[in-house]
């Protein structure tokens, strides 16, 4: 009986939180799969359900979300599998996308929730080369604390000057490697890219309960 119980609760109480992407080559996708997790991107998302946020002028809190900054990069790399640790591409062409911007999407049920960052790379704009990888980068934690934190605060208040109170985001905020999408690990075939269309990047994150 209590097997089955177990089961019930797995099975109606499980949630899922997946990250997927979507490759194009001008108006032709040319893959598409699971994305890898950094240790940045978990981390962030602990802190920040455990922080809390202040501001100096108003009395209502502020918060730096992950998206506070927010790009992707290509890179050359095509032998490396990516690891939990990793802090930055193999490679990288550090070219920023010509274009990017989020939605957001729920389902009627709020059972699923997504987000969609596209990025996109205009021809021309990275020049000719063999693309093995590519990084989703975000504001995220440092993750620099030892475990197990109880009661932890984390405080790296820094100014935005286009505001008029203090951000107190998660700790040691920065653009930081959100998630890897590697040949290496077998997400995609290299690209043998030519520069005469644009190279988009899908990203997806995905909660379903």
């Amino acid at each position: 009986m209590k097997a089955k119980i177990d089961d019930r609760i797995k099975e109606e109480y499980e949630t899922k939180m997946k990250g997927t992407f979507k490759i194009y080559l001008g108006d032709e996708l040319y893959a598409k799969g699971k994305n890898k997790w950094t240790r940045y991107f978990a981390s962030s998302i602990v802190e920040f359900v455990v922080s809390r946020s202040a501001c100096e002028t108003y009395s209502e809190p502020h918060t730096a979300g992950l998206s506070r900054t927010y790009t992707a990069r290509a890179g050359n790399d095509t032998s490396t599998p990516t690891s939990p640790d990793m802090a930055d591409l193999v490679s990288k062409i550090d070219i920023n996308p010509d274009a990017a911007n989020r939605v957001i999407f729920k389902s009627d049920d709020y059972t699923k929730y997504r987000v969609r960052f596209k990025f996109s790379w205009n021809p021309g704009t990275i020049p000719a080369q063999i693309i093995g990888e590519f990084g989703v980068y975000l504001y995220l934690t440092d993750d620099s604390w030892s475990s197990p934190a109880e009661n932890p605060s984390f405080r790296s208040m820094i100014r935005d000057p286009s505001y008029a109170y203090d951000i107190i985001p998660i700790g040691g905020g920065a653009t930081r490697l959100a998630s890897r999408i590697a040949s290496a690990d077998g997400d995609f075939d290299p690209i043998y890219y030519d520069s005469s269309e644009a190279l988009i990047l899908e990203w997806y994150v995905t909660i379903k309960f």
